[in-house]
């Protein structure tokens, strides 16, 4: 074989580094791309309540239930909880005092449920709003009521960034979709009064599946299908929502210990009676 000239070698190189930019644009495309898709809602009309001491106590109530201290910080200002040099992403949740005074109700309202920001994009991937999608107008009224009750922060801006790493994991469907993308846009909402189940019903598909899975669209792995509930009775149901202690003590994950002691500790003796009573029903049902 005969040596290349260094002509041809210095071509070789110039062509293989046009492969490579080339290759880096396109991942960045695919990226970018999929981060700024518009969707297609329409804003829907919505009524706060007044904003009186007891719906804004209990709209402090669910939203410590719904997990929005976890991410946007205690005081709701905002918070880092993600990033990760070596998976390419970094993730800040915006400070929700200022955004529920820069976001009509309405468009509040279709962030939460659908996510999707008054630009027509995406937020977060890490947003359940596939859960949150299934709350009802009094619950959510009453955390918006708690939420603009709250002094403005002047907290952190949202951002969700992906590095190189993180484009070519993107592009690669590594990483959640997002969150706009998990949801039906036009599905029923689950009665939130009613019957025990009906209610109970209505509690684990805006609050369990958030880890646990709708229908199969998300789930956290390693989560378990909530038709374990059947082999607890109701007391080490309640014992297990309240202490993270799962039956016969077994080691469970620590996103489920943790979401017990912090947040659903604060359900209601009736919210765990009915959703004990939903999840605990027979497969039939």
């Amino acid at each position: 074989m005969l040596p290349l000239s260094r002509n041809a070698i210095e071509t070789l190189l110039l062509v293989a580094a046009g492969v490579l930019l080339a290759g880096i644009m396109l991942v960045y495309a695919i990226a970018d791309r999929g981060l700024n898709r518009r969707y297609d809602v329409a804003l829907a009309p919505f009524v706060m309540p007044p904003a009186e001491a007891a719906i804004i106590t209990e709209g402090e109530r669910l939203a410590t239930v719904r997990g929005c201290f976890w991410c946007h910080g205690t005081q709701l200002e905002g918070g880092q909880y993600f990033a990760s040099a070596k998976r390419g992403v970094i993730t800040i949740a915006p400070d929700l005092t200022r955004l529920i005074n820069q976001y009509s109700a309405a468009e509040f309202a279709r962030a939460v449920r659908h996510g999707v920001t008054p630009a027509g994009t995406s937020v977060q991937p890490a947003m359940p709003a596939f859960a949150f999608y299934n709350m009802s107008d009094a619950d959510l009224g009453a955390i918006m009521a708690y939420i603009g009750s709250l002094p403005a922060r002047n907290g952190l801006h949202g951002q969700f960034r992906l590095l190189p790493v993180g484009w070519v994991r993107w592009a690669l469907g590594r990483l959640p979709p997002n969150a706009a993308e998990l949801i039906d846009h036009a599905a029923p909402r689950p009665v939130a009064e009613g019957s025990l189940q009906q209610r109970g019903r209505y509690l684990a598909e805006s609050i369990c599946t958030e880890c646990h899975g709708d229908n199969g669209r998300i789930r956290v792995s390693g989560t378990p299908d909530l038709q374990v509930t059947t082999a607890y009775s109701r007391e080490q149901f309640g014992r297990l929502l309240r202490t993270g202690v799962a039956l016969a003590e077994r080691p469970i994950d620590y996103h489920m210990v943790d979401a017990a002691k912090y947040r659903y500790v604060h359900l209601t003796e009736a919210e765990v009676d009915s959703l004990y009573a939903w999840l605990a029903r027979p497969p039939a049902l």
